[in-house]
C-alpha cells in the first residue's frame, strides 16, 4: 500500500509540472503572436498615414495649379508649388516634391520599414490638374 501511494504522489507531481510547462508555452506563444500583430498593424497604419498625407498634399497642389497668379496660384502650372513648411515632415513621414508645368511628383518616406525589410516605406504621388495617382515603391 505504501509503494502504491508514493506512485500516486509522483504521478500527481508530474501532472502539475506538465501543466505548468504547457501553461508557460501557451503564454509565450500568446505574447509572441501579440507582438507580431502589433508590428504588422504599426506598418499598415504608417502606410495608410502616408497615403492620406500624399492625398492632402496632392489636393493642395491641384488647388495651386487652378488658382490664378493674382491669388498666389500657379495659373495652370505646378512649377512654383512647394510643400507647406509644417507638412514636409510629420509623424507619419517626410515628403518632397519635384514639379513641372503639367505635374507634381510628391515622394513620401514613412517611419516604418517597408516591404524590402531594410528601407523605410516609400510611396509616390503623381499629381496632374485632374488626378492624384499614388503608387507604392517600397
Amino acid at each position: 500500500f505504501i509503494k502504491r501511494r508514493n506512485k500516486q504522489k509522483l504521478n500527481m507531481g508530474q501532472q502539475q509540472i506538465l501543466l505548468l510547462v504547457v501553461s508557460v508555452i501557451i503564454v509565450v506563444l500568446a505574447i509572441t503572436i501579440g507582438i507580431e500583430m502589433f508590428a504588422a498593424n504599426s506598418k499598415t497604419s504608417n502606410r495608410d498615414g502616408v497615403v492620406s498625407e500624399l492625398n492632402n498634399l496632392g489636393t493642395l497642389a491641384i488647388q495651386f495649379y487652378k488658382k490664378p497668379e493674382s491669388f498666389w496660384g500657379g495659373s495652370s502650372s505646378f512649377i512654383s508649388w512647394e510643400i507647406p513648411e509644417k507638412m514636409d515632415s510629420t509623424s507619419n513621414g517626410i515628403y518632397s516634391v519635384a514639379c513641372t508645368n503639367l505635374n507634381a511628383t510628391i515622394t513620401g518616406f514613412g517611419q516604418e520599414v517597408g516591404n524590402d525589410g531594410a528601407n523605410p516605406i516609400e510611396m509616390v504621388a503623381v499629381v496632374t490638374s485632374a488626378s492624384i495617382v499614388i503608387s507604392v515603391v517600397n
